[in-house]
């Protein structure tokens, strides 16, 4: 049963040991989407850029708006600052990488082309938010082919891999330059308006989660109308800014649930539920067990 949830930090976005490892800031995450709570990662962005490759089994992986299940072979670029999310299909294994970097590591000195031209129109556009490929078609081999050695490269870290690492990224990147973002036209560039709307309710939600929140409250923190706010959530999280508040209440009372010195009350008032009662039944419907049965569980 998972127990794993991302580690968020004040600023919202996604706390990764390599940002603060400024001379080399690359890394290879391992992971398996039965090991979050409720089989899924929630809505998050970071000022990375990540590709993902499907070892085995699928999951759906939600980048903005858009969903895709992706399966063993298929790979997910997200660009830097992209609200994106993961959960299990039909609470089905999904193994997975993630290669994440700072685009500094490739993108040279100040104002060169590389920053300028390269990179920064890239991860500054609104043209290519995410790319999915998928594995089966021939044209993606060398993207698939690329992620495969930079892993490898990560996972032996021979003397000198690091520049090895960079010139691979710096093929990688060639690709996504030459065959995805060169061949995106302008008029499907999409606005970003809606999605800075809902980042804004997800930041105001993941500070005021203990509160006695209401839609006017997390309405007013995206300057929304209630209805609207209610359709981006929909269309964007694929819920309501409610059931959000929920499953997110129920992923941060696990520590305290998990924790020796507090019940299964004290874990609930912790995160803003107004009874055990209420607690369980809302823990239930998204861990599909009792807290009691999740604590025993874990415990064996």
């Amino acid at each position: 049963m998972g127990n794993k949830v991302l580690k968020i930090g004040e600023n919202k976005l996604e706390n990764r040991e390599y940002a603060r490892n400024n001379d080399f800031p690359f890394r290879v995450d391992y992971e398996e989407i039965t090991n979050y709570i409720g089989y899924s990662f929630g809505c998050h962005w970071h000022p990375e850029v990540e590709f993902t490759y499907i070892l085995s089994g699928s999951m759906i992986y939600q980048a903005n708006n858009t969903q895709h299940l992706v399966k063993a072979g298929d790979v997910i670029f997200v660009n830097q600052n992209c609200l994106h999310s993961g959960k299990a299909s039909n609470d089905c294994s999904c193994r997975y990488f993630a290669i994440t970097f700072n685009p500094t590591l490739i993108s040279g000195y100040k104002s060169s082309i590389f920053e300028n031209k390269y990179i920064g129109e890239i991860i500054n556009s609104d043209r290519i938010p995410f790319v999915y490929f998928e594995g089966s078609k021939k044209e993606n081999e060398q993207i698939v082919s690329l992620l495969m050695r930079l892993e490898e490269l990560y996972r032996e870290k021979a003397e000198g891999y690091e520049l090895l690492i960079e010139s691979k990224l710096f093929e990688l990147w060639f690709y996504l330059y030459r065959d995805v973002y060169c061949k995106v036209p302008d008029e499907l560039i999409k606005q970003t308006k809606n999605i800075m709307q809902i980042k804004a309710a997800l930041d105001y939600i993941h500070d005021n989660y203990k509160e006695n929140l209401t839609l006017d409250d997390i309405s007013e923190a995206c300057n929304l109308s209630k209805s609207s706010c209610c359709r981006l959530f929909k269309k964007i999280v694929h819920g309501t800014p409610f059931n959000y508040l929920l499953s997110y209440r129920i992923q941060r009372s696990i520590p305290y649930l998990l924790s020796e010195g507090m019940n299964i009350t004290e874990a609930a008032l912790s995160v803003g539920f107004s009874s055990s009662s209420y607690y369980s039944e809302i823990f239930k419907k998204y861990m599909k067990c009792t807290p009691t049965e999740y604590k025993n569980n874990v415990a064996r």
